[in-house]
């Protein structure tokens, strides 16, 4: 979900140029108009069409794609801490085993993420925006069917990695097909999809109260859904293809900008080399932070209200929808940036996530408190990693599904990590001390410093 300054869709001047010599790509280029209108990449369905600027310009592409995200991240992956008490009495399972089961699942977003990172460029979005829905249907279906606990285990494992599939294609899309005055706000959106699913989960564990396999066998089915509908909408093509269309037809273009300008492959000195380690060490760093610091959070928080703050079944699914709606406000991370800088938005967030986590350790039996730190943690780890995408894609402007899949592949380690830790620390100690101790870490990743030149970075340039 990440936009690139000075992407494909930013060079409407030179798509009009080649566009009147010849057709375009469905996917690639959309039709320009006149009166201010844009190039907008997108479905065949669209290719006759002209999208006036605005937020109807970015809608089309926004609403399926923060639905995708909303399964794979909202329910396929983060649900799994919703239902935690339920599973934990229907197999029997230990803190360590549920945290070891939690940590699976973001390894294999890990491994997901790079798959995703190396192919999208290839493919195009479309095909691994298809791919993320599927894994989703097949782990949520995996869960829903688990007649034992190794099943339920490989289908956390499953629903989590297909999260790592749907992160760089949407930012694909959006650099390609988004102007780049909105592809900001477009990223922003889309990334605050994860709460509309955590959001959704909530009352769904309501409805099936008792009956955990019928909620997941119900978010398997609107997984189909979305599915269908990333299916008929996200943009086909790699970006091999744009950059063999832009060659056949730039003589007399001068310089050229863009995704794959300058012929920029994918590889691990393109990420940690030494002409761009002194700005992409300080996101990685960061990013590692956010994901280990969150994950006590995702996983245990509802364990906790309900296990040591005796929290009913209404009152700690209360409690997770709060999360999920209140992340809502993560989706003005763009505009946020742009007004305020990445450095300030970033230290703020942090430091309201470590409140959010210490609140939450020592008064889990406090209602109207842990409600507010339910709201407090759902909108600042939904702006985290929204700051966390305008980062990354800032630093590697060539590629921008390569920025945004090293950025959240960071992020998703770190949680892997921290949801072992959590889950050892938890059994050995307390609960309490967990949260208070990765609340300590969350304050610590504010040493993490934007590179100079980024410090102020607005998100429209």
């Amino acid at each position: 979900m990440g936009r690139t300054p000075g992407g494909v869709a930013a060079r409407p001047e030179l798509a009009e140029r080649r566009g009147a010599r010849r057709g375009r790509r469905a996917g690639v280029y959309g039709p320009i108009g006149r009166e201010g209108r844009v190039p907008v990449g997108g479905p065949e369905s669209r290719a006759e069409g002209l999208v006036p600027r605005g937020e109807e310009g970015i809608a089309w592409l926004v609403a399926p794609g923060l639905a995708l995200i909303a399964v794979t991240y909202g329910l396929a992956r983060f649900a799994y801490g919703l239902f935690l008490p339920e599973m934990r009495e229907a197999f029997d399972l230990s803190p360590s085993l549920l945290g070891t089961i939690g940590a699976g699942s973001y390894l294999a977003y890990s491994v997901a993420v790079i798959i995703s990172l190396v192919y999208t460029s290839r493919t195009g979005p479309r095909l691994m925006a298809v791919a993320a829905g599927a894994v989703a249907v097949v782990g949520l279906a995996l869960v829903a069917g688990a007649p034992v606990g190794w099943v339920l285990a490989l289908g956390i494992l499953v629903g989590g990695s297909s999260t790592g599939l749907a992160s760089p294609p949407m930012g694909e899309a959006v650099a390609r097909s988004i102007r780049n005055g909105l592809q900001d706000r477009a990223n922003a959106l889309i990334n605050s999809g994860t709460s509309v699913g955590v959001a959704l989960s909530g009352p769904a564990a309501l409805l099936f109260t008792g009956q955990w396999r019928l909620a997941w066998a119900a978010f398997a089915l609107v997984g189909v859904a979305v599915l269908a509908w990333n299916a008929a909408m996200m943009p086909r093509g790699g970006v091999a293809d744009q950059v063999e269309e832009e060659d056949s037809g730039s003589e007399g273009d001068g310089g050229r900008t863009g995704i794959g300008s300058g012929r920029m492959r994918l590889s691990f000195s393109y990420l940690v080399g030494a002409r761009v380690r002194p700005r992409s060490a300080p996101l990685f760093v960061a990013a590692f932070g956010v994901g280990f610091a969150s994950a006590v959070y995702w996983t245990f928080s509802r364990d906790l209200v309900v296990q040591v703050g005796g929290l009913g079944q209404a009152g700690s699914t209360l409690f997770w929808t709060v999360i999920g709606i209140s992340g809502l406000a993560g989706g003005a991370a763009g505009d946020l940036v742009g007004r305020f800088g990445l450095t300030a938005v970033l230290r703020g967030a942090l430091v309201s996530m470590a409140a959010a986590m210490a609140l939450l350790g020592v008064a889990p039996g406090v209602l109207p408190l842990v409600y507010a730190s339910a709201a407090l943690f759902g909108s600042t780890y939904i702006l985290l990693t929204g700051v966390v995408l305008v980062w990354s894609v800032s630093v590697f402007r060539e590629i921008p599904s390569a920025g945004l899949g090293a950025g959240f592949l960071l992020i998703a380690v770190g949680q892997a990590v921290g949801s072992a830790v959590a889950g050892v620390l938890g059994g050995t100690t307390s609960p309490t001390t967990a949260f208070l101790s990765f609340a300590g870490v969350a304050v610590l990743i504010v040493l993490v410093r934007p590179h100079p030149d980024l410090r102020g970075h607005q998100a429209r340039e």
